[in-house]
């Protein structure tokens, strides 16, 4: 469709794209049953933003942890390879 426009559109800098234009196209238009199923998909995303939210969330949270496990054992001489 951007194309078509795009294909259409009059000025040499600026493609400017008359409302008649807009008014005289035909868009094409999915089936209903097509349209819900693209619904139900859409209506996924927020669940499926805040699921990946909790895990990055808790990734930090995991990263955070190993840094001060590590830091623990330096400091205690836990991280060196004892010679005997």
């Amino acid at each position: 469709m951007r194309s078509k426009f795009t294909h259409l559109a009059s000025g040499a800098i600026v493609k400017n794209i008359s409302g008649d234009l807009v008014k005289k196209t035909i868009l094409p238009i999915p089936p209903l049953k097509e349209q819900q199923s693209i619904v139900v998909e859409l209506d996924e995303i927020p669940a499926e933003t805040k699921k990946l939210e909790a895990i990055y969330t808790q990734k930090l949270a995991d990263l955070d942890e190993l840094k001060k496990s590590i830091l623990q054992k330096a400091f205690n001489g836990e991280l060196t390879e004892v010679l005997v």
